[in-house]
C-alpha cells in the first residue's frame, strides 16, 4: 500500500495553513505600510496598493512629535529594565536559596500583584505621583511600567535559579565571596539567559504601554510614542499616513530587539520552566 500520497497531502495541508495564518497575522504590518505611503488615505478610505508612494506622513510624524515620542519611550523602557532587573535578581536570589513556606506565599502574592487591572494601578500613581510631583516626569513612567515587569521577572529568575548547582555557589563561599559576591561573580554570569529574556519583556512591556502614559503625562513634550501615535489617530487632522508611519517606526525598535535576544529569550523561557 502506497502511503506517500496521504503524507503528501497531509504535508501540503499543514503548510497551506500556516501559511495562511502567517498572512494573517502580517498583513497588518502590510497595511501600515502601504496607508503610511498613501498621504490622502484616512482609515475609512485606503487603497490597498499605494498607486503614487509618498513619504509625507512620515514627515508629519517627525514634525509633530515623533521623535520625542520615541525618545521618551526608549528612556523609559531602558529605566524600566534597569530598575526591574536591580530589584528581581537579587530578590529572585534570595527566593531561589530560600526554603521556607513563606516563599510559596511570596510567590502567591506575585502572582497577584500581576492580576490587579492596570487601570487601578493608574489611578494609584497618579494620586500618589501628583503628591510627589512626579507627573509629566521619567520617574514616574519608569516607576510605574516597572510594577508590571518585576513579578514577572522574579518568578522567571527564580525558576531558573532553582536549576542552579549549588555546590559551585557554596564553592564560592568556600572561596571569600559573600552572598553579595556569589550573587554577582557566579549567580549572575549562570543566569544571563533568563536575565536577558527578563529584560526583553520588561522592555516590550514598557515600550507598548498606553495606558500609564495617558493616566500620568498631561505635557506634549513628555508623551510615549505609544501616546503621540493615540493623540495622531484622534486628530480632527488628515493625519492617517502619519499614524500609520509612526506606528511602523514605533514597531522598529521593539522588533530589532527581539530578532537580536531571540537566541536568549528561547533559551531563557525553556530553562525558566524548568525543562
Amino acid at each position: 500500500m502506497n502511503t506517500r500520497t496521504p503524507r503528501r497531502s497531509r504535508g501540503w495541508f499543514w503548510t497551506v495553513l500556516t501559511v495562511s495564518i502567517l498572512i494573517v497575522y502580517l498583513f497588518p504590518i502590510y497595511w501600515m505600510i502601504s496607508a503610511s505611503l498613501q498621504p490622502d488615505a484616512n482609515s475609512t478610505d485606503t487603497a490597498w496598493f499605494p498607486t503614487a508612494p509618498a513619504l509625507d506622513g512620515y514627515v508629519t510624524a517627525f514634525e509633530d512629535g515623533g521623535l520625542d515620542g520615541l525618545r521618551v519611550s526608549l528612556i523609559t523602557a531602558i529605566g524600566s529594565v534597569l530598575l526591574t532587573l536591580v530589584i528581581a535578581v537579587p530578590a529572585a536570589y534570595s527566593l531561589s536559596r530560600l526554603r521556607s513556606r513563606a516563599v510559596s506565599l511570596g510567590l502567591v502574592i506575585l502572582l497577584l500583584a500581576q492580576m490587579i487591572p492596570s487601570i487601578v494601578l493608574a489611578n494609584s500613581f497618579y494620586a500618589m505621583f501628583n503628591t510627589w510631583g512626579a507627573l509629566n516626569s521619567y520617574i514616574g513612567l519608569i516607576l510605574a511600567n516597572a510594577t508590571a515587569g518585576i513579578p514577572f521577572a522574579i518568578i522567571l529568575l527564580r525558576s531558573f535559579m532553582l536549576r542552579l548547582d549549588t555546590e559551585v555557589i557554596e564553592a564560592s563561599t568556600l572561596d571569600g565571596l559573600g552572598p553579595v559576591g556569589s550573587l554577582w561573580r557566579v549567580v549572575v554570569p549562570l543566569s544571563r539567559n533568563a536575565i536577558i529574556t527578563a529584560g526583553v519583556f520588561t522592555f516590550l512591556f514598557a515600550w507598548g504601554d498606553l495606558l500609564f502614559g495617558l493616566t500620568l503625562v498631561t505635557k506634549t513634550d513628555m508623551y510615549p510614542v505609544t501616546v503621540f501615535i493615540y493623540a495622531l489617530a484622534n486628530s480632527n487632522m488628515n493625519t492617517w499616513a502619519a499614524t500609520m508611519g509612526a506606528s511602523l517606526i514605533a514597531s522598529l525598535p521593539a522588533l530589532v530587539l527581539v530578532l537580536a535576544a531571540q537566541r536568549y529569550v528561547k533559551e531563557g523561557v525553556i530553562a525558566g520552566s524548568g525543562r
